[in-house]
């Protein structure tokens, strides 16, 4: 954060926001236990070594070098993971506040955007936020952004150095290596800054094309390797076998749902936000009409259609009423971006709400620049705002509290029973106490998943041949999670 463009009082008051958005996330992650895919590579990172098991995977699963070695490395070792996540998503605050400038009013904007990211739907948010394997969706998205703090300052700010052009090297071969849509993400913003920088800056233009030629050479490696390549023709192959319109259409309704109505409160803020800044830019009752209407009725019918309508809609008034031409193409580069991201996992047999990370969280950043760029008409009204805002974070902060303190009540209890069958290998039957569903990602294994099941016992020093019967309570509080199963 940059502390030559705010006063003391407003880098405390940005500083102490910044301990908060840590300590919770701190919270949240030291009570949600490890689960899913976190068995499978904390079982083995424990006994094997990590970077021969990431390289093993890329030959035969997944081409996903870094994130498979994020799994090897850190799944084993939690403690260091209840440190690593909370410092991940404060950085990604911090970044996503100095992309928005801050000239006009940066403590309600540093509470609007930590409310929208306390307001991401809630498969996103237990997919990535408290899940180990899901930080391999974080991981890239805080290098993605430092990317473009680095891009923003170089291009608009003519801040150049060796060390920032070598950290763009570097950013541009590895985020790639974590996920595939990570990496058209690069290859794809890389393109728009190319596109642009040929129109304003021939010799920038020049030095850019060396870090695209390392996004390419990352986006190779990973779409190249063998263990993606089987997977695809394996475990994907009745996906493989369409046509490129047939994988379109099918993922086109998936496309929409992540992309907007699953995250219809940052994309209903978005646009109201977008609709409440037309009215401040207007020239003619059009400008503001348009967007007004089209926001009402796409937020009521949550409809995914009339958000599409509404990003076109955008993209065209940003161009046409944005005198800052910065300004202007920064917003524009970051709706692109955004629905570039989602675009090309419609190729994809896979197309899960953590895949749209990048692109929601690029909406709250595109939120974030449109309500710092409105002109409120008194200083007051920052206060006011950021009481608001403030309020509703409260709100969403006591919701995740609600969720994450009865997982840490069922953790420990489950802990309690998985200690008892273990020093009793061979009590047959085993009763683990289930989270409910829309808690956490996958911390129950259904019958007939053997896969986690095998992993789930290894990790807790169980005897295979229990048979693990995971139960559900009708109400979860405090007194039934501690009484024996009936």
């Amino acid at each position: 954060m940059n502390e030559k463009r705010w006063d003391k009082k407003t880098v405390w008051i940005l500083a102490a926001g910044t301990a908060v958005v840590f300590l919770f996330f701190a919270l949240i992650t030291h009570w949600t236990p490890v689960s899913g895919d976190d068995w499978v590579y904390a079982v083995g990172g424990m006994w094997n070594n990590p970077f021969k098991q990431a390289f093993h995977m890329y030959q035969t699963w997944s081409g996903r070098y870094l994130s498979e070695l994020w799994g090897f490395l850190v799944a084993p070792h939690k403690g260091i993971w209840n440190i690593l996540n909370p410092l991940f998503f404060t950085l990604i605050f911090c970044l996503l506040v100095q992309l928005t400038e801050g000239k006009n009013h940066i403590i309600s904007t540093a509470v609007l955007v930590y409310l929208l990211m306390l307001c991401v739907a809630n498969r996103l948010r237990m997919q990535t936020y408290t899940w180990i394997m899901g930080t391999t969706y974080v991981i890239p998205l805080l290098l993605f952004l430092v990317q473009v703090l680095l891009l923003k300052r170089w291009i608009f700010e003519g801040k150049d150095s060796k060390f920032s052009f070598i950290a763009l090297c570097i950013l541009n071969f590895c985020i790639p290596l974590y996920m595939e849509n990570a990496a058209a993400l690069m290859c794809g913003a890389d393109m728009l800054v190319l596109i642009y920088l040929w129109f304003v800056d021939k010799k920038k233009f020049r030095k850019m094309l060396v870090p695209f030629v390392f996004a390419i050479i990352g986006t190779l490696i990973i779409l190249l390797s063998p263990g993606a390549a089987a997977r695809l023709t394996g475990d994907n192959a009745e996906f493989n076998s369409l046509s490129l319109f047939e994988k379109l259409a099918k993922n086109w309704p998936q496309f929409l749902d992540h992309t907007y109505t699953e995250s219809i409160w940052i994309t209903g803020a978005m646009f109201t936000l977008f609709s409440v800044w037309s009215y401040t830019k207007k020239k003619s009752w059009i400008d503001v009409a348009v967007p007004a209407v089209l926001t009402v009725l796409a937020i009521v019918l949550s409809n995914g259609y009339l958000f599409l309508m509404l990003t076109i809609v955008m993209i065209v008034q940003v161009i046409r009423l944005e005198p800052d031409q910065h300004k202007k193409w920064f917003l524009v580069f970051l709706v692109f971006c955004a629905l570039g991201a989602n675009v090309v996992m419609m190729v994809s047999p896979i197309f899960d709400s953590r895949s749209a990370l990048y692109t929601v969280y690029l909406w709250i950043l595109v939120s974030a620049v449109l309500f710092e760029d409105i002109k409120l008409p008194k200083p007051v009204w920052n206060i006011v705002l950021a009481g608001l805002f403030i309020v509703l974070v409260a709100v969403r902060m006591y919701s995740y509290y609600d969720i994450y303190h009865l997982v840490h009540l069922i953790n420990i209890r489950r802990n309690q029973q998985i200690e008892y069958y273990r020093v009793r290998p061979d009590a047959g039957d085993a009763w683990i106490l289930a989270y409910p569903d829309e808690s956490i990602h996958s911390p129950n294994v259904q019958e007939g998943d053997d896969t986690h099941m095998y992993y789930f016992k290894e990790y807790y020093y169980l005897n295979q041949d229990l048979h693990l019967v995971f139960y559900y309570l009708k109400d979860y509080n405090a007194q039934t999670i501690f009484e024996e199963p009936s």
